[in-house]
Parts: C-alpha cells; sequence; structure tokens
C-alpha cells in the first residue's frame, strides 16, 4: 500500500472529521441516564458545567443554552435590544451571529473586517455608529480573537454594549486572557464541530449580575419564579446530558487546542514558501485555529471553486467560509445598502479553510498538507 492510498484509507467517506469522545463521555451521559433526572430543571449537571465553565473563562457568571444562536439572542434580549435598534456586526461571519439581531426585530449593520485577522474592523465600526446603534457584536474568527481594547473604548465612548461572539474560540487568549470576561457578555457555541463539544448547546458568561439574572430567566420563559413570569422569554435549556458531555469536554480543552495548534502549524509549514496569505497570530492574541484559513492569489479568484474542488477530489476536506458577504443572502434583502465592505468582498472570493480538528491526527495533517501543496503549486505556477 502507498503513502497515499494508506492516507486515503484512513479518512473518513464524507472527510468529515468529528468530534473526539472516549470512555469518559460515555460514563458521565450513562450516569445521568440511570440517574433518571436528564432536565436542568431536575438534576444540578447543568449548573456544575456552568460553575466549571466560568472558573476555566474567569468570568463570575455562566448562564448555558441549548446553541451558541440562543446565547446571542438571549443576551440581546436581556439589554432590551429590540425594534428601531441597530447592533454593528462583521459582515463576513456565519449568520449565527446575525440572525438574533435579527429575531429581536432590531437591525444588523454591516462593517467591513481587518485584512489579516478577517475580525471585525474597529475603524469602519467607528464609521457606522449611529444615534439607533444599541450594541457592537465582534466576532472571534476561526479561534482568533478580535482586537478587543479599542473596540470596548469606542462602544464605552458611545455608550453602547459589547457583545462577543467567541463561538469559534474556546480557551483562545487576548493579551494573556482567556476570551469570557472581557465583554459585557461573551456567547460561546458548543455545536459538534467546536474546539469542544456538547453536540448542540451554547454559554454566555459576563462578570454583570444583573444581567446573568436576566439571561437565566429568558432561557426558561422568563419566569423568575414558579408561576411569575417577569418578561417574554423562551425554552432555551440545556439538557444535563448535554452538560454531562460538556464537563468532561471542558477538561480535555487545552489538549483538543493544543492539537488544533499544531495541525495549523503543520499547514503552514508545508505551505510557506508559496504565494499565498498565510493565518499569522496578532501579538495581542493567542489563537485556537477552529480553522485554518489561507487566501489564493487575486487572479485566482475566478478559479477557487475549482481549486477547492481539486482538493475534494484528492480527498482533502477543503472547504470555504464563508463564501460571500454576509449581507448578500437574500434575507438581507430588505436593507438598504451600498454596504461599502470593500476588505468583506475580496476575502470571501479568496479565501479556503482547511480542517484542525482535534480528530485530526498528526501523519493525516501532514498528508493533508503535502497534497494541499500539490494542488495549490500547479495552480500558481
Amino acid at each position: 500500500m502507498t503513502k497515499e492510498s494508506q492516507f486515503f484509507s484512513e479518512m473518513p467517506d464524507d472527510l468529515y472529521f468529528g468530534p473526539v469522545f472516549d470512555e469518559e463521555e460515555v460514563e458521565a451521559v450513562s450516569q445521568v441516564i440511570r440517574s433518571l433526572r436528564i432536565t436542568q430543571l431536575t438534576s444540578n449537571v447543568v449548573e456544575e458545567f456552568e460553575e466549571a465553565f466560568a472558573g476555566y473563562v474567569g468570568a463570575q457568571e455562566a448562564i448555558a443554552v441549548n446553541s451558541g444562536t440562543a446565547s446571542l439572542q438571549t443576551v440581546l434580549a436581556a439589554l432590551g435590544i429590540g425594534p428601531g435598534d441597530e447592533v454593528i456586526v462583521p459582515a463576513f461571519t456565519f449568520i449565527g451571529t446575525v440572525g438574533p439581531v435579527m429575531q429581536q426585530q432590531a437591525t444588523p449593520v454591516f462593517a467591513d473586517i481587518d485584512p489579516k485577522t478577517f475580525c471585525l474592523s474597529v475603524e469602519d465600526v467607528a464609521r457606522k455608529i449611529t444615534p439607533k446603534t444599541k450594541a457592537i457584536m465582534p466576532v472571534d474568527l476561526f479561534g482568533h480573537p478580535a482586537d478587543l481594547d479599542p473596540i470596548q473604548e469606542l462602544a464605552d465612548s458611545h455608550g453602547l454594549a459589547m457583545i462577543e461572539d467567541a463561538c469559534q474560540s474556546h480557551g483562545a487568549k487576548y493579551k494573556d486572557v482567556r476570551l469570557g470576561s472581557l465583554a459585557r457578555a461573551t456567547c460561546f457555541s458548543f455545536q459538534e464541530t467546536k474546539n469542544m463539544t456538547t453536540g448542540e448547546g451554547g454559554m454566555i458568561t459576563t462578570d454583570d449580575p444583573e444581567l446573568a439574572a436576566a439571561c437565566r430567566q429568558i432561557r426558561h420563559q422568563g419566569e423568575e419564579s414558579w408561576g411569575v413570569i417577569r418578561r417574554v422569554g423562551y425554552n432555551y435549556r440545556m439538557t444535563a446530558l448535554q452538560a454531562a458531555i460538556g464537563k468532561v469536554q471542558l477538561r480535555k480543552l487545552d489538549s483538543f487546542n493544543d492539537i488544533r495548534r499544531q495541525n495549523a502549524a503543520i499547514y503552514t509549514e508545508m505551505l510557506s514558501d508559496l504565494k499565498l496569505q498565510l493565518p499569522e497570530e496578532e501579538p495581542y492574541a493567542w489563537s485556537v485555529f477552529h480553522v485554518y484559513s489561507l487566501l489564493i492569489p487575486t487572479r485566482l479568484t475566478d478559479r477557487r471553486d475549482e481549486i477547492v474542488d481539486a482538493l475534494l477530489k484528492k480527498r482533502v476536506p477543503a472547504a470555504v467560509a464563508y463564501p460571500s458577504p454576509l449581507y448578500t443572502s437574500p434575507v438581507f434583502e430588505h436593507l438598504t445598502g451600498p454596504f461599502d465592505c470593500p476588505v468583506t468582498e475580496d476575502i470571501s472570493s479568496r479565501v479556503i479553510t482547511l480542517p484542525t480538528a482535534q480528530s485530526i491526527s498528526e501523519p493525516i495533517a501532514e498528508r493533508i498538507g503535502v497534497i494541499t501543496y500539490d494542488v495549490l503549486k500547479s495552480y500558481l505556477a
């Protein structure tokens, strides 16, 4: 068997690298099932997970919910953001960042991104603040923290809330501090592709006890106490089964992030002599490389999808995140442009992503790097 055919034989049929579980997760879930107390209302496992996660990120409060999207909407609702309000969001992100703004019947205002980090541009945010703006929502994209201090300073100077979307950045650090205690509220996702998972799920962290109390009411139908409904709420509770997985995954998160960083370093080593823009860490950042993003030269923009298809045919699980500015989606047709996000327009036309998941062994990462190098070199020649 050749090295390449051996590599292919180790690849999953659908080119998908999922989460890493072992008997610890199985036993944790089994204990909850045997207890017959499987919901947040009857078990203390969710509270234990919240306490462990708050301790890990250095926040005073953590509120578990059933998705990253729910975490963002819960915070927006707790802050009273709704019709007539504007929230500034990056144009280069997943719909899960912006959907909650629209669910609250507020208006998303798309700002451009930094050409190196792909995170929110503070300069463009400053240009797009209006009297209707109520919050700024930076995204720590692909595991790399946004430059939070200048965004926070801008928010403070205008009396705005900074709501941090760290759904791809569990364990990442900004100026040597883990994300989770630096914004008014920070939101995480535990979907199965994330650096740690509960299958689906999310978490809000904050140092504001009043905000935390409001978030807890909103995730549980707006109920303040039995039969007393304080506000409009939702059923956004996390199950004890999910929290049991989360407690185990949290203990493994640092080792998972080490694997992702190692895989990213392998790709960088393999691809560094090609004429590409490869991801780098800013001096303030410690990235957890949720994915590995690279940019092809502008002259190859029209062939980007062809390159991705060529990689897929070689059984390299390449992807495009994200293929176009979010504001080009039909759901935003009612918003008036122009949106004036030239960096986003450029990046989304040239970006290719490679997986870094903790389920990717070093030999497989090396083979992904080798084959990616060969394919890209043929197009760059």
